[in-house]
């Protein structure tokens, strides 16, 4: 997917312009958390302290990833389980414990990363 334009960004806030949106599309801004911000590395130094007043200002919208993905984790995390009770009577199912197991370490993975920014975001410059 490609990154979304500064005005782009501001426009997908609206909840009839992600409507409008293709299914992929809606899925991939409901998944990627950092979709609905700007690129505060390009662009000129005003450019640049524009779109990261934005991003400061918006970071609460993190939050609702931080959970949604943690979700996604132990959801995948609760299927490790069965899974592996499954692939130790059959060999056919090893490949699809093993999936499910990397999954849920992607879903920590981004859950922590999400947090880390919104971390981040929140602290003041001096």
């Amino acid at each position: 997917m490609r990154p979304a334009s500064h005005s782009e960004v501001e426009t997908l806030l609206k909840k009839e312009a992600r409507s409008r949106l293709s299914l992929y599309r809606q899925i991939l801004i409901y998944l990627d958390p950092f979709a609905l911000f700007k690129d505060a590395s390009c662009g000129s130094a005003q450019a640049r302290a524009v779109a990261l007043a934005y991003n400061r200002a918006m970071r609460w919208m993190l939050v609702p990833y931080i959970r949604r993905w943690l979700a996604i984790a132990a959801a995948l995390g609760l299927m490790i389980a069965p899974a592996e009770a499954a692939a130790a009577q059959q060999a056919a199912f090893a490949i699809p414990m093993a999936a499910i197991a990397v999954a849920c370490c992607i879903a920590i993975t981004v859950a922590l990363v999400t947090a880390a920014v919104y971390l981040l975001l929140g602290k003041k410059v001096v």
